[in-house]
């Protein structure tokens, strides 16, 4: 079995690009090559200790969501594809030559992003949909194939792309139980990655209190605000817990004054957090949702759009949390969130679930021997 080179590319923002870094960083520990050829936070690639090629320098990704966001109100799968069509487009040639002068042997890519499997087709390499959460395109880019490339014709026409790659896998994180995989889904475990940060003293100290995370990822602040916290923060006075608010670098001044059990912190890595927790409370995202669920601490998810409903539904269904409208969140849900021992059962079970999966290691070490075999 040979060296193998795999191209990563995703679609711009952490939430995208966080739950891929695990994976490619065990294909560099097995000792083959990786690149990222991406846009957006290249940075968190480069803090990885990983290697990118930026294609789009300088790019405003969130003036295209802002002027296409329309596009995915009316929630179908079809709505959020074609609004990913329109974020894939400024990288779409970039990544195809950074592809043709690299060749790598397989290409791996974030579920909306279209460079990937493009690159794979005009290639002739496997393409590998990496799901970054619960909620997932059953079939990978199969079934986003033609309405992509639809969006996309102008330039699937200039690269001479017409079909979907002749070889295209899907790497599902989410434990068979909870969604059955085909056969050309292999089940990959979720393995978190937040990023590096320093352990503050209050964190590690015994508390006779419990504690509950409280977070709203990385773009709904910037996009949306910090509405959604107000009916948090009229409850959580009510309750007998401390909440770690870990929203990052924003002004908490704009919340106003917090009630005595509610400890603002900047970036924590939600990891760390987690692992000093008895509960999360957030907004839905992939990389919440999943770290969350990796911890095994119940999870009461406030969506907003996209996939988090996806994920909150799946965190509702399989008894790990509860799903709430912002609006709706009070003192007896948080009472609730903390004491049900069901649902911290619950919690468990799907991280004893998730951990049993085969590691990155070992899908590294499988599609090192696809490749292999096609010589």
């Amino acid at each position: 079995m040979g060296r193998m080179r795999v191209l990563v590319t995703t679609s711009p923002g952490t939430g995208h690009v966080f739950p891929t870094l695990s994976f490619a960083q065990a294909v560099k520990a097995a000792g083959h090559d990786v690149l990222y050829a991406m846009a957006g936070n290249t940075g968190a690639v480069v803090g990885a200790g990983l290697h990118v090629a930026d294609a789009a320098p300088g790019f405003d990704f969130g003036q295209v969501f802002v002027e296409n966001l329309a596009l995915a109100q009316d929630g179908t799968v079809e709505g959020v594809l074609r609004l990913f069509a329109k974020v894939s487009e400024p990288v779409l040639d970039a990544v195809v030559a950074v592809g043709e002068q690299w060749r790598p042997d397989l290409v791996v890519h974030s579920p909306l992003q279209a460079a990937g499997p493009l690159l794979a087709a005009k290639l002739g390499v496997p393409a590998v949909c990496h799901n970054l959460s619960f909620a997932q395109l059953d079939d990978g880019f199969a079934q986003a194939f033609p309405v992509m490339s639809r969006e996309l014709a102008v330039h699937y026409d200039k690269h001479g792309v017409y079909s979907p790659p002749e070889t295209s896998l899907t790497l599902s994180v989410t434990p068979p139980e909870v969604h059955p995989s085909g056969q050309d889904t292999w089940p990959m475990r979720y393995v978190p990655y937040n990023g590096g940060g320093l352990v503050p003293d209050w964190l590690l100290a015994p508390t006779r209190r419990r504690r509950v995370a409280v977070t709203l990822g990385t773009v709904l602040p910037m996009m949306a605000g910090l509405g959604a916290l107000q009916p948090f923060l009229a409850a959580a006075g009510e309750v007998d817990a401390e909440f770690v608010l870990a929203l990052g670098d924003i002004d908490y001044a704009t919340l106003g004054e917090l009630p005595a059990n509610v400890r603002p912190v900047g970036y924590l890595p939600l990891g760390l957090l987690l692992a000093q927790c008895d509960a999360a409370i957030h907004h839905g995202g992939a990389g919440t949702t999943m770290t969350t669920a990796d911890s095994g601490v119940p999870q009461l998810v406030l969506p907003h759009g996209a996939d988090q409903f996806l994920n909150a539904e799946v965190v509702r269904r399989t008894g790990t949390g509860l799903q709430v409208a912002p609006a709706d969140l009070s003192a007896e849900l948080l009472n609730r969130l903390l004491s049900d021992v069901d649902m911290r059962n619950a919690a468990r079970l799907m991280r004893d679930r998730l951990h049993a999966m085969p590691s990155p290691a070992q899908v590294v070490r499988g599609l090192a021997e696809l490749t292999s075999a096609r010589g």
